[in-house]
């Protein structure tokens, strides 16, 4: 991150409050270079990187926030999407975009999206890219561990790299994916933190729907 300008903690005023454990996942991508989160859907994993990444473009310690993920889910891929590479990655980050709302002014968060400080960067244009400023991966269990090592070694000297994933949800084939690879480094170097979450924020059928799904 570029040095930060001098803004109280409590200058930023969000809409939605973290949880206990939600905090704790905040503080670890505060302090650290790259940071895993998972845990099943309604976890916050989202929410997190959301506040988390406008934390850092509202206190200038970053210029941009990228969202990125994998482009194959539930059996789609871009390839049958109409237009541009770029526009067809667009669809995959409303989700987050959505989470961005819920943390901040909708208005505000449409703004930082019209004059691209918050970009939509698909994964085909990671190589050859150094991360500067805060990179957030979402649906990580769909990255093979070629497309994580990837996106790990873009990291610039100032950069983050916020992880998200779940394997409940993996719509891939690959039993050692980029998620399962990524949570391995994180055992074994300094600087890669992962955690856990594990309250539910949905309906608490989703819970019974899941074990049921994965028992």
């Amino acid at each position: 991150m570029r040095e930060a300008n001098r803004v109280r903690k409590n200058d930023i005023k969000y809409l939605i409050q973290l949880n206990e454990e939600q905090k704790q996942a905040k503080e670890l991508i505060i302090n650290n270079q790259i940071v895993v989160i998972t845990g099943r859907a309604g976890c916050g994993k989202s929410l997190i990187s959301a506040q988390a990444s406008l934390n850092f473009l509202f206190k200038k310690e970053c210029n941009h926030i990228f969202i990125t993920r994998a482009t194959i889910e539930v059996g789609n891929s871009l390839g049958y999407l109409p237009g541009a590479l770029e526009d067809k990655f667009n669809p995959y980050l409303e989700a987050f975009q959505e989470n961005l709302v819920k943390c901040y002014d909708k208005v505000k968060i449409e703004e930082l999206v019209k004059t691209k400080r918050i970009i939509a960067y698909p994964i085909q244009f990671i190589r050859g890219k150094t991360i500067d400023d805060v990179l957030v991966v979402e649906e990580a269990q769909n990255l093979t561990k070629t497309e994580m090592l990837a996106i790990l070694t873009r990291l610039g000297k100032t950069g983050k790299i916020i992880i998200n994933g779940d394997n409940e949800q993996k719509d891939i084939k690959d039993e050692y994916n980029g998620l399962n690879y990524v949570i391995e480094l994180s055992k074994k170097l300094d600087g890669i933190e992962w955690i856990k979450l594990k309250e539910n924020h949905r309906s608490d059928l989703v819970g019974q729907i899941l074990d049921y799904e994965y028992r």
